[in-house]
Order: structure tokens, then C-alpha cells, then sequence
């Protein structure tokens, strides 16, 4: 983190014995497809679902439409729907695709793609009287980079050498830390929002990730739930398979859950602790940098921040 021009690095081997790596969620995606077609199953492109039925018996069945326009049904043993935030699959679940636990944030990111060399090795989570900014990396040549903004900001009002401005102000401090800049070929605004549906299954019916739940990006938790949903499901589909007992399928929504909300509260203690609001007093502003100090001079509070971010064992 760094904040009143300070950076102050938390070593995460050195405190946990693990790390962490970063993987744009488009490669992600690839690896997956990849793998998928290498083993000859069944992958389906561009097919749009329409609803789910039957989800009180024990073969439900999906409605979709191919991508010509003809109708696709599948009836299957299991359903998981990780159809994200705007899921189909969650109503069937929970009878409705809304509702749940929600809570939306005063504050937004705006995130960039820029073609440029490496600011830091590493991310930087800057804040600053001008808001939070993430200092990330893509590659050796494309960076990502976000800062804090209101969320009816527009992209069209930013130019790049606005931006750029913006972004240096965040991170300057007496050490002269100067960030590398380049073209930005990316614009987005990004808002915040936690969510979280509960039960996650119904029956033979399942939720994954952002079907069943959302996290604010501050923790970098989005992908890693979703991945942590599908190993627990996994293995339940596995012993389904292989004894006939439903035990682990019946407990998946309860033991997703308990990592779900504990990922929930780190999230937003991230966010919440980082940001800038923009009501808030010069009490709080004065406490959040005490907050900070905590932290960072603290082993156990740079040890606390380091389990969390770097995650816990598999239920």
C-alpha cells in the first residue's frame, strides 16, 4: 500500500509461505477453452438461455436458442449456473433474480489499458487526497490502472494527459515515484457493488460465482471465488458420482457460503479503508491513515492483510 507518499511493501512469502500471480480473466478463459476442446467435450458458442424448468425433479432441463435461432433443450442430471450477475439459472434457483444481500458504493473505478513499460513490479494500492488509485500489470508492455471517480462519470470527459495527470497525483509522494505512461487504449468505469443470493442450490440446481454472488474488485476476489465455488461443486459432483450419496452436493451452498462472506468482509474492509468517500469527516479521514499505520507497522496487521489477500485452503 501507499499512502501520504509513503510506499510501504508487504512481503507476502515472508509472512504466509505463499503468493500471489496475476491472470487477466480473458487468459483464464482461453486455458479453459482450450482444455475443454483438447479432451473432445461437448463446447457450445453463442447459444442464448432462456429458462430453466423442472429444477423440482431430478432431471432438469435448460430451454436456449442455437445461434441460427433454433431451440435447444438439454435435460440434465445437474444444472450449474455460472451465467453471471445477470444470471437466468439464479431464478430458478431462488425464485426470483433478484433480491438477496446487496449493498452499491458512492464511488466508482476508472480503469485504463495503456501500452507502456512497468511502473512497479508489483501492485501498488495508493491512497491519496485525490482517491485510490491500483497501479497493476498486464504484461511487459500493457498496464492496467484504475482510479477512484463518481460513478456517473463519463470516459469522453477524460483525455489521456487528464488521466495521466489524475493517476501521477495519486501515487506522488517525496520519494519521487513517477509512473511510466504510453497510449491508453482502453476507457472504462467500473462500479461497485457487493451481492451476495442465498441459498446457492436448489435441488440439482447450482450457483457459481457472479451467478451467486459479487465482491468489489479492491480485494481481487471475483475470479478467485468463482474458482473456489467450482472446486467445492467439483468434488461434490465427484463423490455423487462415485458413492450415490448426496452429502457434499446438499452442503455446497453452506460451505461455498462461509468463504463467500469471509471473502465479502475483506473486500469491503479493502475498499472501505482505501477509498476516499466522498461525505467523509477529517475524523475519519485522520482515522482511515491510523487505520493504514496499523497495518503496515504491525506484523500481524501486515500478516492479516496477507492470509486474506493471498486466500485460505480449500474446504
Amino acid at each position: 500500500p501507499r499512502f501520504q507518499g509513503e510506499g510501504h511493501r508487504i512481503d507476502f512469502p515472508a509472512l504466509t509461505g505463499r503468493s500471489v500471480w496475476l491472470f487477466p480473466q480473458h487468459e483464464a478463459l482461453i486455458d479453459m477453452i482450450a482444455v475443454r476442446l483438447a479432451a473432445g467435450q461437448d463446447l457450445r458458442f453463442g447459444v442464448t438461455v432462456d429458462r430453466v424448468e423442472d429444477i423440482e425433479t431430478d432431471r432438469p432441463r435448460v430451454f436456449a436458442t442455437n445461434p441460427d435461432g433454433s431451440p435447444l433443450e438439454i435435460e440434465a442430471d445437474f444444472i450449474v449456473g455460472g451465467d453471471g450477475s445477470r444470471s437466468l439459472v439464479r431464478a430458478a434457483v431462488t425464485g426470483s433474480s433478484t433480491g438477496g444481500y446487496f449493498r452499491e458504493y458512492p464511488f466508482a473505478w476508472f480503469g485504463i489499458l495503456a501500452e507502456a513499460p512497468k511502473s512497479s513490479p508489483e501492485l501498488i494500492y495508493a491512497r491519496s487526497e485525490h482517491g485510490f488509485g491500483l497501479i497493476s500489470q498486464r504484461s511487459e508492455t500493457v498496464q492496467r490502472m484504475y482510479f477512484q471517480c463518481d460513478p456517473s462519470t463519463r470516459v469522453e470527459d477524460w483525455s489521456d494527459d487528464r488521466i495521466w495527470d489524475r493517476l501521477q497525483r495519486i501515487v506522488a509522494g517525496p520519494d519521487g515515484f513517477t509512473l511510466k505512461t504510453g497510449p491508453i487504449i482502453d476507457k472504462t468505469v467500473l462500479g461497485f457493488r457487493s451481492y451476495v443470493r442465498t441459498p446457492l442450490s436448489h435441488r440439482n440446481v447450482f450457483l457459481a460465482g457472479d451467478a451467486g454472488h459479487t465482491v468489489p474488485p479492491t480485494g481481487a476476489k471475483g475470479l478467485n471465488l468463482a474458482f473456489a465455488d467450482v472446486r467445492v461443486l467439483a468434488e461434490a459432483l465427484e463423490s455423487w458420482a462415485a458413492t450415490g450419496s448426496r452429502d457434499l452436493l446438499d452442503a455446497y451452498s453452506e460451505t461455498a457460503l462461509t468463504r463467500v462472506w469471509k471473502d465479502q468482509n475483506f473486500s469491503y474492509w479493502m475498499t472501505t479503508m482505501l477509498h476516499a468517500r466522498p461525505d467523509a469527516s477529517e475524523f475519519e479521514d485522520m482515522r482511515v491513515r491510523g487505520e493504514l499505520r496499523n497495518v503496515v507497522q504491525s506484523r500481524y496487521g501486515r500478516q492479516f492483510l496477507a492470509e486474506q489477500y493471498t486466500g485460505w485452503p480449500s474446504a
